[in-house]
């Protein structure tokens, strides 16, 4: 008797997968979150691994709705996908220098404008700064969340809306998942122009979509440029600083004007084989 072979389950309707993975992403984030936010200061060590743990929202969810939905073959084809990792050396070096090279841009017209460079946020040797951006990408966002919006959401909507739309509600979507961190003391964002912080999210998924779709889907390009944006915001004088936001802007309105460029920019045009789980 010859056992079948498995086979990757096809949802009938697509839109209910992805809805269903935005769902799991916000229970088990904001779920975290609501957590942290009673807990409070009486347990420090909990509320920091809930906070942690909420960092792991998209990836949970497009594992959970991978399995769902498309079953163990389906994951395992998709898994690979994300994992594949011979891109050539210039889109992990494009991955990597980026953000912190239009940060430093972005200070350097501060400075040009009149404005004063703060001391870096960040001191110590060069290798424990260096080595804070591994923990960054591990615990800090970039591992928990690119298998969800880029390994999972974006290929899944670009099949239905094209890679620019798919890219600009991510965006949207990416943005609002953040809200509550506003209201979250310590959080990075509460510091932030909520207006301009989500204004750039959806610029940012645009340049990570035309990121995605240039090494085939790839999360790992994904996941060092995420970690590099964090890191860089870590240890360069970017972030709002006794009010002055300028700084900020700046480098928010670079991003914005490379989405922008990103946008009209022809092309490429991935087939469905290329990408789909």
């Amino acid at each position: 008797m010859i056992a079948a072979t498995p086979q990757a389950r096809t949802p009938q309707n697509p839109q209910v997968a992805i809805w269903t993975f935005v769902a799991l992403t916000f229970g088990w984030t904001w779920g975290l979150w609501a957590a942290v936010s009673l807990i409070g200061p009486s347990a420090p060590r909990l509320s920091g691994v809930l906070f942690l743990a909420s960092a792991f929202g998209p990836g949970v969810a497009a594992f959970v709705t991978l399995l769902f939905f498309q079953g163990k073959v389906g994951f395992a084809r998709w898994l690979k996908r994300c994992l594949h990792w011979r891109l050539g050396w210039g889109w992990y070096a494009l991955a990597l220098f980026a953000a912190p090279l239009a940060m430093g841009t972005a200070l350097g017209l501060h400075f040009a404008l009149g404005g004063t460079i703060p001391p870096m946020p960040v001191q110590g040797p060069v290798l424990i700064i260096v080595a804070q951006f591994v923990v960054i990408t591990v615990f800090g966002g970039p591992l928990g969340e690119e298998f969800g919006w880029r390994g999972y959401a974006l290929p899944t909507l670009m099949d239905l809306l094209g890679w620019r739309w798919a890219a600009i509600l991510i965006g949207v979507i990416w943005g609002l998942w953040h809200l509550p961190l506003f209201w979250i003391p310590g959080a990075a964002q509460a510091e932030l122009p909520m207006a301009l912080f989500l204004a750039s999210t959806v610029a940012l998924s645009v340049v990570f979509a035309r990121l995605s779709v240039n090494t085939q889907f790839s999360v790992l390009p994904a996941i060092l440029l995420h970690g590099a944006i964090n890191w860089s915001s870590l240890v360069l004088p970017i972030m709002p600083a006794g009010g002055d936001t300028r700084p900020y802007t700046i480098v928010m309105g670079l991003v914005m004007l490379i989405a922008v460029a990103v946008v009209l920019k022809p092309g490429p045009h991935p087939a469905v084989a290329e990408h789909s789980p």
